[in-house]
């Protein structure tokens, strides 16, 4: 996993501190639920996606920065103390806490390059791979089955991918 330079760290002693503030009865604005929402799912996306630049970070920063001064503003004394320390450690990256990956379920096989779109379609019954190459080389896009069970990859330009796909619901239905 990547390092997110103990954003990660900072983004839990903020979320724990809403926590903190609802509890105790204090108004929190929504925006700050969708800013930690939206940390958090950018967060995510840095740590898991190796490609994933590292200006992200730099928007990671910038969310974080508005929910800190939003929550901070509503806090007592004793309250601010308490989580600057936390924030603190957080920063220098000596507190121990663990960040909630929030992952999707990715499928390989389901893409989009360009003009090229791949879709995948659960069969109700298995189709005989000459019919879907036949239909295939009709419409100009690629027919395959997928690694999961009962499912077929339609692969190629989306116009096509369409048209075929709506043959294909008739010839699925004659079976």
């Amino acid at each position: 996993m990547k390092d997110a330079k103990n954003l990660d760290k900072q983004w839990v002693v903020l979320s724990e501190l809403s926590s903190e503030l609802v509890n105790r009865g204090i108004k929190v604005s929504e925006i700050v639920f969708e800013k930690l929402r939206l940390a958090n799912a950018l967060l995510s996306y840095y740590i898991l996606d190796p490609h994933a630049s590292i200006d992200v970070l730099a928007n990671v920063e910038k969310e974080l920065n508005y929910i800190q001064s939003q929550l901070f503003s509503l806090c007592d004394t004793e309250l601010t103390e308490k989580y600057l320390n936390k924030m603190i450690k957080a920063v220098r990256g000596e507190l121990n806490v663990k960040f909630p990956l929030s992952r999707s379920s990715y499928n390989k096989e389901v893409k989009k390059r360009g003009k090229v779109e791949s879709i995948r379609v659960k069969l109700q019954k298995e189709i005989q791979i000459e019919r879907l190459s036949d239909l295939g080389e009709w419409h100009g896009v690629i027919f395959e089955y997928s690694d999961e069970r009962d499912k077929v990859i339609i692969e190629g330009n989306i116009d096509r991918v369409k048209r075929a796909l709506k043959d294909f619901a008739v010839m699925w239905k004659e079976d």
